[in-house]
């Protein structure tokens, strides 16, 4: 994760998250089909799964999506960008530093994830879990993001 990216990771309900020497984790029994989230990522509008677009050459293509509506952008990793019949988690960033970031757009992608995949949402810059069907956990999210643009745009 970059500094000026605004993380959210998705994993499977009844796993933890778990602070490591090389950052979080996200360990447990349980885990999500990989083309059943690339089902639900293809259905949602102006989410694309072109491989020209992704940042970063060591994801396997089928990995990387972006949604862009032409005014906002957010890249979404599947399974820390490898293919597997199953996965254990899912990245959703958003820049903070560009006018392109937009958590609104960030958070509500991953409330369909969650919602169609049974997943628990962590927020890596205030460190904990964040309940996507709480309005106070969600305000507290935009409100971070903003305050952390301000500085910065």
């Amino acid at each position: 994760m970059a500094i000026w990216d605004y993380q959210l990771i998705l994993f499977p309900k009844g796993n933890i998250a778990e602070l490591t020497e090389e950052g979080m984790d996200f360990i447990g029994p349980s885990s999500f089909e990989f083309n059943q989230a690339i089902n639900i990522l293809e259905r949602i509008d102006e989410v694309k799964g072109d491989k020209s677009l992704k940042s970063w050459d060591s994801f396997d293509d089928e990995c990387y999506f972006l949604y862009d509506d032409g005014t906002y952008k957010v890249e979404i990793e599947l399974n820390t960008g490898t293919k597997a019949q199953n996965a254990d988690c899912i990245s959703i960033r958003t820049n903070i530093d560009k006018e392109n970031g937009c958590i609104v757009k960030a958070l509500k992608i991953c409330t369909i994830l969650s919602e169609s995949l049974n997943l628990s949402c962590w927020n890596m810059k205030l460190g904990g879990l964040i309940e996507l069907n709480n309005i106070q956990d969600v305000e507290k999210t935009i409100t971070h993001f903003n305050k952390l643009k301000s500085r910065t745009i």
